[in-house]
């Protein structure tokens, strides 16, 4: 693979992230979605500049019915191709244990989902708080694996602003009272006050289901 282009100061915007992103890796430049409205907004730059954009979307067999209509609906509107990864047969669920129900059925898909590429691009925000406070454009692990955050340093409001500029729908739930929509047993609606992300629930104490914390499994 050719050593990534240079990346200027002038290029850390949304736009210039991905644009960067897709001119480096191509083929080898992974993109997943949970269907957010972060996820969907740079799915729609890259349609801008490739035609061929496929998405990986983890189907854990818990999802929200509005959900799975909403990934079939987004998909035809953007003209892009997701693709749903499903977890291995049987495993725990979320009644048992939610952390090993959330690495079965989300950390080792996505590592599939995964095999092959060199570079990840996804949607967490730094305003979401927790671990994503401060989280910088790019991250790289121990085995040179690429991370882009693009939307980093952009807002929720700059996030809705954009969907809203191009008239891009958003996932159903998000007008009913959700902030972010994940599983359906491990999503509730929000109290007055709280943040975007009160409403995912995780095991323990977290805040992540683990795809960005486990993200280099073993097989």
């Amino acid at each position: 693979m050719n050593a990534p282009m240079a990346l200027r100061p002038d290029m850390l915007t949304p736009e210039g992230l991905l644009r960067w992103a897709l001119d480096t890796w191509g083929d080898r430049l992974a993109f997943t979605t949970g269907l957010g409205m972060g996820g969907i907004c740079l799915l729609h730059m890259a349609r801008r500049w490739r035609d061929d954009i496929t998405c990986a979307f983890l189907d854990t067999g818990f999802h929200f019915p509005e959900s799975l209509q909403y990934a079939e609906d987004i998909a035809a509107y953007l003209g892009v191709r997701i693709v749903a990864i499903h977890p291995e047969p049987f495993g725990p669920t979320w009644r048992q244990d939610r952390l090993a129900c959330c690495d079965h059925r989300k950390v080792a898909p996505l590592a599939r989902a995964l095999e092959g590429k060199r570079a990840w691009v996804n949607a967490r925000r730094g305003d979401q708080g927790g671990l994503r406070q401060g989280i910088p454009f790019i991250e790289r692990d121990a085995e040179g694996f690429i991370k882009i955050n693009p939307l980093a340093r952009v807002s929720r409001q700059w996030v809705q602003d954009y969907l809203d500029t191009h008239s891009i729908p958003r996932h159903p739930l998000l007008d009913r009272g959700y902030g972010s929509v994940g599983c359906a047993p491990c999503t509730r609606k929000l109290k007055p006050g709280e943040d975007e992300r009160a409403g995912r629930l995780f095991a323990g104490d977290k805040t992540e289901c683990g795809i960005h914390t486990r993200l280099r499994v073993k097989r």
